[in-house]
């Protein structure tokens, strides 16, 4: 492990972070690019990643490397996993002006994301698992995940149909 810490693991909430982090490199295009863009070293950037260091990246840092990072999903990683720590989710706001295309497919994607967490926490309490019956760590963690995309998925449907439910704002004269 690291010193100081012995053979204690890091809270989940911290490995999270390092995992994030470790997307948003990679998306970014990798350590070189990361340390190009922040002055980091390569060595300070990975133990920012590892889920055993405790090591946290600065907001400054975070930004710098979520904003070069593609838009995929779960895009900005970092920055989505800090929000978490607080108990908010972020969205990035559609572009989409409320058509009945993008509200069905916002369904659609609420109605996959509930099917996972649901299939998530199933099998974690199905006893079929590493420990039978008792959720475990990997198990409990892999529903959050679940979870996390269910509240953005649910907050992308409440934008749309906020946007179709309120009138358009006027230009001030």
């Amino acid at each position: 492990m690291f010193p100081g810490m012995g053979n204690m693991q890091l809270p989940v909430a911290e490995r999270r972070l390092a995992e994030a982090t470790k997307r948003a490199v990679q998306a970014a295009g990798g350590g070189k690019v990361c340390e190009d863009e922040t002055g980091l070293s390569d060595t300070r950037i990975s133990c920012f990643c590892s889920k055993n260091d405790p090591a946290s990246i600065s907001v400054r840092n975070a930004v710098r490397i979520d904003g070069i990072g593609a838009l995929e999903d779960g895009h900005p990683h970092i920055l989505n996993a800090m929000a978490n720590l607080l108990g908010a989710v972020v969205i990035m706001l559609p572009d989409h002006d409320g058509s009945e295309p993008c509200l069905r497919s916002g369904v659609m994607a609420l109605s996959i994301e509930v099917g996972d967490v649901s299939r998530a926490v199933s099998d974690a309490l199905a006893g079929t698992g590493e420990d039978g019956t008792k959720v475990t760590v990997r198990e409990a963690e892999a529903a959050l995940d679940h979870l996390v995309d269910l509240e953005r998925a649910t907050a992308r449907l409440r934008r749309q149909l906020e946007r179709i439910g309120s009138p358009p704002e006027e230009a001030p004269p």
